[in-house]
């Protein structure tokens, strides 16, 4: 797996390591403490959860890792569900806290990630099957 984090192209890598530390949303959700802010509010640990934001900052927690995995293991659906979470962390939160401004720039986000994921010629490359490695009988 380290092999396949070192060969990944560089922006890749980055947002492969991103996606591995969100777990750091899901432990500042679980574990309480007093620096939660909410659109620049502070807020306690109760009103961070009742608001959502500890639900979506969980959630985030949680695929993170998952999508990081999936990136460096070079499963044929990571580049999806790569997207998926961009879309989980840059769409679907604003709707639901009545920031609907926010969706397109969101969007456009995530229309920038499927243009690298599928379009830029390193990131193809990496998730090439390897050939060299398939058994012919």
């Amino acid at each position: 797996m380290w092999e396949n984090f070192g060969g990944m192209p560089k922006l890749l890598k980055f947002l492969t390591a991103h996606a591995a530390f969100c777990i750091v949303f899901l432990a500042m959700s679980v574990i309480p403490n007093d620096s939660l802010f909410i659109q620049g509010r502070h807020v306690g640990y109760a009103e961070w959860w009742s608001s959502g934001a500890g639900v979506f900052a969980s959630l985030i927690g949680l695929v993170g890792p998952f999508v990081a995995w999936t990136l460096v293991s070079k499963k044929p659906y990571a580049r999806s569900v790569y997207l998926a979470f961009l879309v989980l962390a840059f769409v679907v939160p604003y709707p639901f806290f009545g920031l609907l401004a926010y969706v397109l720039p969101g969007l456009l986000v995530v229309g920038a990630g499927a243009f690298y994921m599928y379009k830029w010629q390193s990131v193809q490359v990496y998730f090439t099957p390897n050939q060299s490695f398939k058994r012919t009988r």
